[in-house]
């Protein structure tokens, strides 16, 4: 072999060399990238949004201290929320808050820890309902839970576990354990 031959053999091992190299070091890049699919697509701090039907009627309004949306699963993820329920005459009847929530795609409104609903309809037999956690269906405004439960109404005062309710109608009803208490004193 002579000189010609040997040099142009090294160069092309020299070049093959260096491809490899740089070709393992932007695989490494690559997978060293960070995966976000799980990140928010977007997010946002002292948020309020109302959300009106086709009609431009009034359905609820949202409070939240922070909320991310994230687009692999279609939630939206709220600390601290307020929700402002409105009945078909746009009328604020239910104000619902919580440490937590998580609303899908499907209208379906999942809150956690302390979670407190309010009736705003003046002297309804149902006040208020207090639980750890509780489903709200914010299409037909259903109520569910399977955690202990607080009802308090117009003289009245029930414990017991799970929740079946009915934020229209006004109606709510614990499942296991029901202990009533009543208040015979006009309030």
């Amino acid at each position: 072999m002579n000189k010609k031959n040997l040099i142009s053999v090294l160069l092309i091992i020299i070049a093959l060399v260096v491809y490899y190299y740089y070709t393992e070091s932007d695989t490494a890049t690559v997978s060293e990238t960070v995966n976000l699919s799980n990140q928010p697509i977007y997010q946002s701090d002292s948020m309020t949004t109302d959300i009106y039907d086709l009609s431009g009627e009034i359905l609820y309004k949202i409070t939240s201290a922070n909320v991310k949306h994230f687009d692999n699963s279609n939630n939206t993820e709220f600390d601290s929320p307020t929700f402002t329920l409105y009945d078909n005459q746009h009328s604020a009847t239910w104000h619902i808050q919580a440490k937590q929530a998580t609303l899908t795609n499907d209208k379906l409104l999942y809150l956690y820890q302390n979670v407190q609903l309010d009736n705003l309809t003046p002297n309804a037999q149902l006040q208020q309902v207090k639980t750890d956690n509780v489903v709200v269906d914010l299409a037909t405004q259903l109520v569910t839970s399977k955690d202990p439960v607080t009802i308090k109404g117009l003289g009245f005062s029930s414990t017991g576990v799970g929740l079946l309710g009915d934020l229209q109608a006004k109606t709510a009803k614990i499942l296991e354990n029901v202990k009533t208490y009543y208040n015979t004193e006009a309030k």
